[in-house]
């Protein structure tokens, strides 16, 4: 039988099991985050840049949308992580089956509802007639197929609450490459266009929920349901934890979303422009965020286990990693931007020029402040490990609010350009980032514990 790799981190050394259950961690969401930006890549080669900025606006939508299940899930996985470290696995099971159902039916309420309002939605964001086309067929085929990845990204967040952060790499691997290869058949030789890319990452995720049931259903006992259930008490306490996280990346999203209606305003070019540098921005910062969802998975299981010191010395120990990684990448992607946004685009594009330029000075100003948002991210994990669901989407929303207010004030105040959005960016970092010192130094995020 395979070793099962789950971690219990109330124990022993702290920066070394916290970094070698982060780098599994952080391979996966590199490479799912790298098949993310190869998508997008050969979109912008070939297809089109209009293309490109389809995705870009599509993308956001279907966050909006899937936001209460991911909410749900990012809630679930602290309950787990927290009856995991108080040794109660009974309730830890039950917690489980009765996520799978509630997941079941709220996707597919929403699938419903998104794919019948996805041109409404277009409309209200302001979308260039000339993308608009491409943008709806690519949200009905992501949405039409939203079950996949809300149960692979179940999977994988329960798995990590657990401490298991290898097996889901091997099979993200997989499955991202497996994707990769179908991407460029689709897009690059079958000419199958944008519909092409979406296909393929709806496959990708459907094949990666399977694998992942398969393994958590031989090898993982705690995760291994023998019949499905709903009880009303678990339901209101993955609520009690879920909602709060669901009403974050809601709220979020649509703070995003207000922003993409301002980027839509600048044309298509700056759509694809911003779109490019978002996913390389996406994939810069992944380092830093899996390490603020390791630390939550830390925290929570040593806060479950009643040890709060042992929590703290390890934030202290992941912010430090954090601002690090931070400062390495705001330094390599200031060498090389020019090269990396020039992946995205045809030089043959009528477009090529502009779109390389507004996408430099855009990512120019936003990394610069790379470390901020390390700084910002490591309070998040924290509070969210300690089960403080409430101010962990304060603090998000804070965030978005001031960058929101500032993209706008820059805009039409002091009349920047598409600029004006990658200065927002680091301004609600920062404001947000030192709410986070005031709550986290007069201890308001304790007395969470689920337990």
């Amino acid at each position: 039988m395979a070793r099962i790799y789950v971690r219990d981190f109330t124990k022993g050394s702290i920066s070394k099991p916290l970094l070698a259950f982060v780098a599994p961690m952080l391979i996966g969401n590199l490479f799912q985050q790298l098949y993310s930006m190869v998508d997008a890549i050969l979109v912008g080669r070939y297809v089109s840049g209009n293309a490109l900025a389809a995705v870009g606006v599509t993308m956001n939508v279907v966050f909006f949308i899937t936001s209460v299940l991911i909410g749900l899930t990012t809630g679930s996985a602290v309950v787990i992580a927290q009856f995991y470290g108080a040794k109660q696995h009974d309730k830890l099971k039950d917690t489980f089956a009765v996520s799978i159902v509630s997941l079941f039916g709220l996707a597919i309420i929403l699938t419903v509802l998104g794919v019948t309002l996805a041109p409404t939605i277009l409309r209200l964001l302001n979308t260039d007639p000339l993308v608009f086309d491409d943008a709806l067929l690519y949200m009905r085929i992501l949405l039409g197929g939203m079950i996949c990845p809300v149960y692979y990204n179940m999977y994988i967040a329960y798995l990590r609450a657990l401490g298991d952060s290898r097996r889901p790499l091997y099979i993200l691997v997989f499955t991202v490459v497996l994707s990769g290869v179908l991407t460029v058949y689709l897009v690059a030789y079958r000419g199958m266009g944008i519909g092409g890319a979406a296909a393929s990452t709806i496959f990708s995720q459907f094949i990666a929920a399977i694998l992942c049931f398969l393994y958590s259903r031989r090898y993982v006992p705690l995760l291994r349901f023998e019949k499905l259930m709903f009880d009303f008490k678990l339901f209101v306490l993955i609520f009690r934890y879920g909602a709060p996280a669901a009403l974050q990346f809601a709220l979020v999203t649509l703070g995003t979303l207000i922003i993409t209606r301002l980027i839509n305003s600048f044309g298509a070019p700056a759509m694809a422009a911003i779109t490019a540098v978002s996913r390389m921005d996406m994939l810069a910062t992944m380092p830093i965020s899996t390490l603020s969802m390791a630390l939550s998975t830390f925290v929570a299981q040593n806060m479950g286990a009643g040890i709060e010191d042992r929590a703290i010395k390890g934030f202290r120990v992941a912010m430090l990693y954090m601002i690090l990684f931070a400062v390495s990448i705001s330094a390599l992607l200031m060498v090389f931007a020019p090269q990396l946004i020039s992946m995205f685009l045809n030089q043959s594009d009528k477009n090529y020029t502009e779109i390389l330029d507004i996408g430099h000075r855009y990512l120019n100003i936003m990394v610069l402040f790379y470390f901020l948002f390390a700084f910002f991210y490591s309070f998040v994990g924290f509070f969210r490990g300690v089960g403080d669901a409430i101010m962990t989407m304060m603090f998000a929303v804070i965030s978005l609010t001031f960058r929101t207010v500032s993209a706008y004030a820059l805009v039409y105040l002091a009349g920047m350009g598409p600029e004006a959005l990658s200065w927002s960016i680091p301004i609600g970092w920062g404001l947000s980032s030192i709410g986070c010192i005031v709550y986290y130094k007069k201890r308001l995020w304790a007395g969470k514990v689920a337990i």
